[in-house]
Protein backbone atom coordinates (compact mmCIF):
# COMPACT_ATOMS: atom_id res chain seq x y z
CA UNK A 1 0.00 0.00 0.00
CA UNK A 2 3.04 2.60 0.65
CA UNK A 3 4.41 1.89 -2.63
CA UNK A 4 1.14 3.06 -4.43
CA UNK A 5 1.14 5.81 -2.20
CA UNK A 6 4.43 7.55 -1.52
CA UNK A 7 4.69 9.26 -5.30
CA UNK A 8 1.33 10.57 -5.39
CA UNK A 9 2.68 13.69 -3.62
CA UNK A 10 6.40 14.71 -5.94
CA UNK A 11 7.83 18.42 -3.95
CA UNK A 12 4.37 19.39 -3.06
CA UNK A 13 2.92 18.82 -5.88
CA UNK A 14 0.31 16.20 -7.30
CA UNK A 15 0.79 13.46 -9.64
CA UNK A 16 -1.80 11.03 -11.03
CA UNK A 17 0.66 8.38 -12.42
CA UNK A 18 0.47 5.85 -8.91
CA UNK A 19 -3.23 5.77 -9.45
CA UNK A 20 -2.53 5.04 -13.07
CA UNK A 21 -0.95 2.27 -12.26
CA UNK A 22 -2.87 0.63 -9.44
CA UNK A 23 -5.62 0.52 -12.32
CA UNK A 24 -2.94 -0.84 -14.95
CA UNK A 25 -2.28 -3.85 -12.38
CA UNK A 26 1.55 -2.66 -11.69
CA UNK A 27 0.77 -1.98 -8.36
CA UNK A 28 -0.81 -4.81 -6.20
CA UNK A 29 -3.32 -2.32 -3.91
CA UNK A 30 -4.49 1.45 -3.13
CA UNK A 31 -5.01 2.87 0.61
CA UNK A 32 -8.95 2.31 -0.29
CA UNK A 33 -8.98 -1.34 -0.75
CA UNK A 34 -7.86 -4.58 1.29
CA UNK A 35 -7.60 -6.85 -1.95
CA UNK A 36 -4.16 -7.98 -2.45
CA UNK A 37 -4.42 -7.19 -6.55
CA UNK A 38 -6.70 -6.43 -8.94
CA UNK A 39 -10.12 -7.95 -9.78
CA UNK A 40 -9.50 -9.93 -12.39
CA UNK A 41 -12.45 -7.88 -14.29
CA UNK A 42 -11.12 -4.56 -14.08
CA UNK A 43 -8.69 -5.98 -17.11
CA UNK A 44 -11.10 -5.27 -18.96
CA UNK A 45 -11.88 -1.39 -18.84
CA UNK A 46 -7.99 -1.30 -17.13
CA UNK A 47 -6.98 0.89 -20.00
CA UNK A 48 -9.88 3.45 -19.87
CA UNK A 49 -9.51 3.95 -16.02
CA UNK A 50 -5.99 5.01 -16.53
CA UNK A 51 -7.15 7.50 -19.36
CA UNK A 52 -9.23 8.59 -16.90
CA UNK A 53 -7.14 8.84 -13.93
CA UNK A 54 -4.79 10.74 -15.98
CA UNK A 55 -7.26 13.42 -16.53
CA UNK A 56 -7.93 13.98 -12.58
CA UNK A 57 -10.53 11.53 -11.42
CA UNK A 58 -8.64 9.24 -9.02
CA UNK A 59 -10.44 6.01 -9.01
CA UNK A 60 -10.93 3.61 -6.04
CA UNK A 61 -13.52 0.62 -7.40
CA UNK A 62 -15.40 0.52 -10.73
CA UNK A 63 -16.62 -2.90 -12.69
CA UNK A 64 -17.66 -3.26 -16.52
CA UNK A 65 -21.23 -3.77 -17.66
CA UNK A 66 -21.76 -7.45 -18.47
CA UNK A 67 -24.97 -8.61 -20.19
CA UNK A 68 -25.66 -12.35 -19.65
CA UNK A 69 -22.38 -13.70 -19.13
CA UNK A 70 -22.00 -17.56 -17.74
CA UNK A 71 -21.56 -17.60 -14.17
CA UNK A 72 -18.68 -19.99 -14.49
CA UNK A 73 -16.75 -17.39 -17.06
CA UNK A 74 -13.67 -16.58 -15.67
CA UNK A 75 -13.16 -13.00 -15.77
CA UNK A 76 -16.90 -11.77 -14.30
CA UNK A 77 -18.34 -15.32 -13.43
CA UNK A 78 -19.79 -16.07 -10.16
CA UNK A 79 -22.12 -18.11 -8.03
CA UNK A 80 -21.49 -21.22 -9.46
CA UNK A 81 -22.19 -22.79 -12.97
CA UNK A 82 -25.11 -22.91 -14.49
CA UNK A 83 -25.77 -18.91 -14.12
CA UNK A 84 -26.30 -15.83 -16.41
CA UNK A 85 -24.60 -12.67 -14.45
CA UNK A 86 -25.61 -9.35 -15.42
CA UNK A 87 -24.04 -6.00 -14.41
CA UNK A 88 -23.89 -1.97 -14.70
CA UNK A 89 -20.92 -0.57 -15.73
CA UNK A 90 -19.95 2.00 -12.60
CA UNK A 91 -17.21 3.81 -11.18
CA UNK A 92 -15.94 5.47 -7.75
CA UNK A 93 -13.40 7.96 -7.82
CA UNK A 94 -12.17 11.49 -6.01
CA UNK A 95 -11.82 14.41 -8.29
CA UNK A 96 -11.44 18.22 -7.86
CA UNK A 97 -15.11 20.50 -7.52
CA UNK A 98 -13.95 21.77 -10.92
CA UNK A 99 -13.66 18.63 -12.40
CA UNK A 100 -16.83 17.21 -11.11
CA UNK A 101 -18.81 20.43 -12.18
CA UNK A 102 -17.62 19.48 -15.73
CA UNK A 103 -18.61 15.96 -15.69
CA UNK A 104 -22.19 16.82 -13.53
CA UNK A 105 -22.84 19.31 -16.83
CA UNK A 106 -22.02 16.39 -19.46
CA UNK A 107 -24.18 14.07 -17.55
CA UNK A 108 -27.12 16.06 -18.58
CA UNK A 109 -26.45 14.64 -21.90
CA UNK A 110 -26.38 11.10 -20.98
CA UNK A 111 -29.35 9.95 -19.72
CA UNK A 112 -28.36 6.81 -18.69
CA UNK A 113 -26.03 7.99 -16.25
CA UNK A 114 -26.87 8.58 -12.64
CA UNK A 115 -24.49 10.32 -9.69
CA UNK A 116 -23.75 11.35 -6.37
CA UNK A 117 -21.54 13.01 -4.59
CA UNK A 118 -20.25 14.34 -1.60
CA UNK A 119 -17.38 16.02 0.24
CA UNK A 120 -15.84 15.38 3.34
CA UNK A 121 -18.17 18.00 5.24
CA UNK A 122 -21.16 15.86 3.28
CA UNK A 123 -21.96 18.76 0.44
CA UNK A 124 -24.22 17.00 -1.39
CA UNK A 125 -24.46 16.84 -5.57
CA UNK A 126 -26.49 14.66 -7.47
CA UNK A 127 -29.42 13.88 -10.49
CA UNK A 128 -31.22 10.96 -8.16
CA UNK A 129 -32.93 10.86 -4.81
CA UNK A 130 -31.96 10.33 -1.65
CA UNK A 131 -34.02 7.45 -1.52
CA UNK A 132 -33.21 5.53 -4.69
CA UNK A 133 -31.44 1.82 -4.76
CA UNK A 134 -29.69 1.02 -7.84
CA UNK A 135 -28.62 -3.09 -8.29
CA UNK A 136 -25.90 -2.39 -10.11
CA UNK A 137 -24.96 -6.50 -9.99
CA UNK A 138 -27.56 -9.57 -10.02
CA UNK A 139 -27.02 -13.09 -11.73
CA UNK A 140 -29.96 -15.59 -12.63
CA UNK A 141 -29.56 -19.27 -11.32
CA UNK A 142 -31.36 -22.49 -11.95
CA UNK A 143 -33.91 -23.16 -9.45
CA UNK A 144 -33.10 -19.78 -7.41
CA UNK A 145 -34.64 -16.31 -7.43
CA UNK A 146 -32.25 -13.92 -8.90
CA UNK A 147 -29.39 -12.99 -6.52
CA UNK A 148 -28.41 -9.22 -6.23
CA UNK A 149 -25.40 -8.85 -4.39
CA UNK A 150 -24.58 -5.41 -4.87
CA UNK A 151 -26.50 -2.05 -4.76
CA UNK A 152 -25.61 1.51 -5.05
CA UNK A 153 -27.61 3.60 -2.62
CA UNK A 154 -27.21 7.40 -1.22
CA UNK A 155 -27.36 5.68 2.70
CA UNK A 156 -24.39 3.26 2.14
CA UNK A 157 -22.48 6.21 0.09
CA UNK A 158 -22.68 8.58 3.01
CA UNK A 159 -21.46 6.18 5.51
CA UNK A 160 -18.84 4.93 3.25
CA UNK A 161 -17.53 8.63 2.22
CA UNK A 162 -16.16 9.44 6.30
CA UNK A 163 -14.09 6.10 5.74
CA UNK A 164 -13.06 7.04 3.22
CA UNK A 165 -12.19 11.14 3.51
CA UNK A 166 -10.28 9.33 6.40
CA UNK A 167 -8.05 7.52 4.52
CA UNK A 168 -6.34 10.69 3.12
CA UNK A 169 -5.31 11.83 6.62
CA UNK A 170 -4.86 8.47 8.76
CA UNK A 171 -3.49 6.38 6.15
CA UNK A 172 -1.29 8.88 3.82
CA UNK A 173 -0.73 12.37 5.13
CA UNK A 174 0.80 11.15 8.44
CA UNK A 175 3.00 9.65 6.55
CA UNK A 176 5.22 12.53 6.07
CA UNK A 177 6.00 15.35 9.14
CA UNK A 178 3.64 18.25 10.61
CA UNK A 179 4.71 21.59 7.96
CA UNK A 180 6.02 19.30 5.16
CA UNK A 181 4.42 20.31 1.99
CA UNK A 182 3.45 17.40 0.26
CA UNK A 183 1.08 16.40 4.14
CA UNK A 184 -0.40 20.22 3.82
CA UNK A 185 -1.46 19.33 0.00
CA UNK A 186 -2.57 15.65 0.91
CA UNK A 187 -4.99 17.39 3.64
CA UNK A 188 -6.17 20.14 0.98
CA UNK A 189 -6.90 17.09 -1.48
CA UNK A 190 -9.25 15.92 1.45
CA UNK A 191 -10.57 18.79 2.57
CA UNK A 192 -11.65 19.83 -1.48
CA UNK A 193 -12.37 17.08 -3.29
CA UNK A 194 -15.67 15.44 -3.85
CA UNK A 195 -16.48 11.25 -3.45
CA UNK A 196 -17.99 10.08 -6.59
CA UNK A 197 -19.94 7.26 -7.84
CA UNK A 198 -20.99 7.25 -11.34
CA UNK A 199 -23.26 4.17 -12.80
CA UNK A 200 -24.42 3.26 -16.29
CA UNK A 201 -27.96 2.13 -16.33
CA UNK A 202 -27.23 0.70 -19.95
CA UNK A 203 -25.85 -2.73 -19.03
CA UNK A 204 -26.42 -3.42 -23.12
CA UNK A 205 -25.43 -0.64 -25.19
CA UNK A 206 -24.09 2.31 -23.02
CA UNK A 207 -20.69 3.60 -22.81
CA UNK A 208 -19.61 4.87 -19.45
CA UNK A 209 -16.53 6.46 -20.09
CA UNK A 210 -17.77 8.29 -22.96
CA UNK A 211 -18.82 10.92 -20.43
CA UNK A 212 -14.58 11.73 -19.95
CA UNK A 213 -13.53 12.57 -23.14
CA UNK A 214 -12.99 15.93 -23.96
CA UNK A 215 -12.81 16.57 -20.24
Amino acid sequence: MHDCMYEFVINGTVTFQKFVKCCLGKLRSNPWSELDGLQPETKIIDEQLGDVNLKGFLTINSQPAVNGAKSDAPSVGWGGPGGYIYQKAYVEFFCSRERLNALVEKCKSFSSLTFMAVNKEGSWISNINQTDVNAVTWGVFPAKEIIQPTVVDPSSFLVWKDEAFEIWSRGWAKLYPEGDPSRKLLEEVQGSYYLVSLVDNDYIHGDLFAIFKDL
